[in-house]
């Protein structure tokens, strides 16, 4: 409460002075909070201007007229014009610039460089940043996207969560940091955790269409970047950074961060520590037991930047000690306790030729080491993993190449020695892969054209036989497979757009769903394999529309995807009589995925705006009819809010619909209705930024559950929670 309250009196001397003849203020980057030194402000109409200083201050004098406007630019980020009335100038003006979709030639982002009409639609609608990111941040990445159209959350309490694309999940999602995958095994059980923190993320972008394709052979879920820059893709002018907290009342959770960035002669450093903690989570109901979390993390990366290279090198450590719940069937009666450890290393090289035709060299390399332990009660190690882990991967860039506007493309080596420990038998296995692949995009006046392609040759390699597998099954194998995708934009006038993504998708089986045999404790299943299994092949097509003006922004996409040997792990509702496990057995099936996502946002009397998304994704087995598991219901939002200058506050209205389509052994869930809000405060202050935001989730205490859970059978979602996010700017 005395944070609040010293917020709260700021923002009083602040709203308070009035009445001057100097005009004062700062210029921040909208997306980071971080200040924009060297922008230009200037009154429109006249020759008075100024430029705002290292920390992004600036201030004008006397000779204002009456009423006048302003603009305020900077290289590489849209302008931004404000209205000001002299007889009430405010002295404490902040100026939010957003960053233009593009990367200069000596910068690239993520892996990309291409402004295309492709590239600006993503950015409406797939980029989470600045002060929405700063909202919805929550306990892990999953919980922190939970807002975005067509995205649910696989979870086995708080901390084992994961974003579900679209009713896909597992493998068929790559989630990746500054463009290099996330090595862990979050994809393979929906009781392993994302070993990323969501606090220190600038922005969270979701990629679809042919671009996927850089990353993998999948072209039906997505790719969920985070974007951190580890390694710092700029030369830094002076000592800046961000610290901040994080705090909510459901779990009594708390987190502490800070970030440094610093010039050091002719070198960029950059630092990130954070520390989280959390308690078991508390629902209308009662507390979930064994839900509590706590996670270390901390980075440090350094970079050369000149106008034709970038060369630099990150390192980072995350600590993760979390509980998955126990007492539903089949589970351990006090639940499991699970220790992460990760390590990664990154290195990039980029080289700018300034070529006509190849214009830039990318090589990134990766290594990573992952370990993972499952207690049981008693402190006796159920099962243990361990993950070694080399990515390499070049890109070429290109520009005017034949009848491409801009592109790229490469080529990428992983090396994965996966170990398995404990009561868990699936065989110690070497996987290699060999890719290439391309994107371009063609760029015509109304006709835009995005096309991608990517070629994988994997080998997986068991090191040996395990005593309950059977010898014969138990083999070498190898997969040689293709992926393909063609977008196609057609612009109406300056504010719709109407395109089609027709795609041909693969996926090679994981290790576990090709080996495993054996119980897992944690995610209270026994699980078998099948080392037959075929790669999944399917045809995909999306329709979409965008329509966007100053004031309205309307964007749908209808999607249909057809899949050949789908592979799914299905309860067949047989138990281990000698772990006492529900046995799950991995299986390929025929299946299809429809759906609909809309998003629809439109502001009026200058300061509101109302926003509504819609996600609805319906699947099934193509030769029975019958629903596939796991599968979310129909989800809508509904967002109104007020903002200004420096505060924002709204309501949001969140709905399911009840999911009756389920498969054989799976438990049907009710829809819901719940109501949360949100105020969000900025103020500049001695040099500094301060920004606040506070959050109540599920104001009315409602008792509502995940369909994507598996512990919704015992316990619902959290109660009433009350988030307080802090950040300082320095």
């Amino acid at each position: 409460m005395k944070l609040i309250g010293f917020f709260i009196f700021c923002a009083v001397q602040i709203f308070a002075q009035s009445n001057i003849s100097v005009l004062k203020g700062v210029v921040i980057n909208g997306e980071s909070h971080e200040p924009i030194p060297h922008s230009v402000v200037r009154i429109l109409d006249t020759d008075i201007y100024s430029t705002s200083n290292s920390m992004g201050y600036f201030e004008l004098k006397n000779g204002f007229p009456n009423s006048f406007f302003i603009e305020v630019s900077s290289l590489g980020y849209k302008k931004e014009k404000i209205k000001i009335d002299s007889s009430n100038i405010r002295n404490h003006l902040m100026v939010h610039l957003y960053p233009l979709p593009l990367e200069m030639p000596a910068v690239v982002v993520t892996g990309t460089h291409s402004h295309s009409k492709f590239d600006e639609l993503h950015e409406l609608a797939n980029v989470l940043k600045g002060k929405d990111l700063q909202r919805d941040l929550g306990l892990s990445l999953a919980s922190t996207l939970k807002n975005e159209t067509g995205l649910a959350i696989r979870s086995m309490g708080p901390a084992p969560a994961r974003p579900v694309i679209r009713g896909l999940g597992g493998d068929r999602i790559i989630i990746s940091e500054d463009g290099t995958k996330n090595n862990d095994l979050s994809a393979t059980s929906p009781d392993h955790a994302v070993t990323i923190e969501p606090f220190t993320i600038d922005r969270v972008e979701v990629i679809r269409g042919p671009k996927i394709l850089k990353s993998g052979t999948s072209t039906f879920g997505g790719v969920v970047n985070i974007v951190r820059e580890d390694i710092p893709q700029n030369q830094f002018e002076s000592i800046s950074g961000t610290a901040g907290i994080f705090g909510e009342t459901a779990n009594n959770g708390f987190l502490a961060a800070a970030i440094v960035k610093a010039p050091i002669s002719f070198l960029n450093f950059r630092v990130e520590l954070s520390k989280r903690k959390a308690d078991n989570l508390t629902t209308p109901l009662k507390e979930l037991n064994n839900s509590n979390i706590e996670a270390l993390n901390y980075s440090t990366g350094l970079s050369y930047v000149n106008n034709k290279l970038r060369i630099g090198l990150s390192l980072r450590e995350f600590e993760l000690d979390y509980g998955v719940p126990g007492g539903f069937v089949g589970a351990h009666p006090f639940g499991v306790n699970i220790s992460m450890f990760k390590r990664s290393i990154h290195t990039e090289f980029n080289y700018n030729l300034k070529h006509n035709i190849i214009s830039q060299l990318n090589l990134k390399i990766n290594r990573t080491f992952y370990r993972h332990k499952e207690y049981e009660f008693g402190n006796r190690i159920g099962a243990e993993f361990g993950i070694r882990n080399l990515e390499a991967a070049l890109e070429v860039e290109t520009d005017h190449l034949f009848l491409f506007e801009e592109g790229s493309f490469g080529l990428s080596f992983e090396n994965k020695d996966f170990n398995i420990g404990g009561f868990v038998f699936t065989p110690p296995t070497i996987m290699n892969n060999l890719s290439s692949f391309f994107h371009q995009t063609i760029q015509g006046e109304r006709l835009s054209v995005e096309i991608g392609g990517r070629i994988s040759h994997s080998v997986f390699t068991p090191r040996r036989v395990t005593q309950s597998a059977k010898e014969e099954y138990i083999k070498k194998r190898s997969f040689l497979t293709y992926s393909a995708a063609i977008s196609l934009l057609l612009e109406f006038g300056k504010s719709s757009s109407i395109g089609i993504n027709i795609s041909r998708s693969s996926r090679i089986p994981t290790i576990e769903e090709l080996y495993s045999e054996g119980p897992h404790l944690a995610a209270y299943s026994y699980e078998v394999g099948n080392p037959k299994l075929e790669t999944e092949k399917g045809i995909g097509t999306e329709i979409f529309y965008y329509y966007k003006r100053p004031n309205l922004f309307f964007n749908m996409n209808l999607f249909y995807n057809h899949i050949d040997s789908y592979i799914i792990p299905r309860n067949t509702g047989k138990i281990n009589s000698a772990s006492l496990l529900p046995i799950y057995q991995t299986t390929s099936v025929n299946a299809r995925l429809t759906g609909i996502e809309t998003q629809f946002e439109y502001s009026f009397l200058k300061n509101f705006s109302v926003a509504l998304s819609n996600s609805y994704t319906k699947g099934f087995l193509a030769d029975s009819n019958s629903p596939l598991p796991a599968i979310p219901p129909y989800k809508g939002l509904l967002t109104i809010k007020y903002s200004n200058d420096f505060a924002t506050i709204g309501v949001m209205f969140e709905g399911t619909s009840s999911q009756k389509l389920v498969d054989e052994f799976e438990e049907p869930t009710s829809g819901y209705l719940i109501i949360n809000t949100f105020f969000q405060y900025s103020i500049n202050m001695a040099a500094h930024i301060h920004s606040l935001s506070l959050n109540v989730d599920n104001i009315t205490n409602r008792v509502y559950r995940n369909h994507l859970s598996r512990v919704k059978s015992i316990m619902p979602e959290a109660k009433r929670n009350f988030r307080l996010t802090y950040r300082f700017y320095f």
